[in-house]
């Protein structure tokens, strides 16, 4: 009599065992909260290069419109390309802005293709120095004797959650940007400041 207890309870526990085995409705589960880090990570990643290419684009929009504006008149004054400046800084928002740096040069460019300040301009930044040479090499397909170049430069990081949690890792800490753009005066071969 002792042994049909046992024997029927080793058939329930091994019934019970190959239903378990067979069982598949717990599987999804787990295989979900496995494949849930990482559907998050590509998540928040895409959300945060998003940021980056947003902003991206709009360096690139106040490093063009920013010099494209200075080239369009032959005389400036010193408020008046702050007032620029400062506008061309309101294209970035809704993003901070305090860590913005534009600086405008305004190059000449000698016959051996040298060019150096004549005038500059900065926002958040120091302007370049008057008979600098400039800190971007002017491309020779726009240089031209006696013809001012206007070196527009935009400088940027931003930092996002995502950029700041793996700065531990990269040792990056945001996007940086870094972008300049070329004009050649378009009423005078000089733009003069005062």
């Amino acid at each position: 009599m002792s042994m049909k207890p046992s024997l029927s309870l080793f058939r329930f526990a091994r019934s019970r065992i190959r239903r378990l085995v067979r069982d598949r409705s717990a599987a999804s589960g787990v295989e979900f909260a496995l494949v849930l880090p990482i559907l998050l990570m590509l998540l928040f990643g895409t959300a945060d290069l998003g940021h980056a290419l947003t902003v991206s684009r709009k360096i690139d929009e106040i490093a063009s419109s920013t010099g494209d504006m200075i080239a369009q008149q032959s005389s400036w004054t010193k408020s008046d390309v702050a007032k620029l400046l400062s506008g061309a800084s309101f294209i970035l928002q809704p993003y901070d802005t305090t860590e913005l740096t534009i600086t405008v040069a305004v190059n000449d460019v000698n016959s051996s293709g040298s060019a150096t300040v004549n005038w500059s301009a900065a926002l958040n930044t120091s302007a370049v120095n008057s008979g600098t040479a400039s800190a971007v090499t002017i491309p020779s397909t726009i240089q031209e004797t006696g013809v001012q170049v206007v070196l527009t430069r935009v400088q940027y990081t931003l930092t996002t959650p995502v950029s700041a949690f793996f700065s531990n890792f990269t040792g990056q800490n945001g996007y940086s940007f870094d972008r300049y753009f070329f004009n050649r005066p378009r009423v005078s071969d000089k733009i003069t400041y005062k």
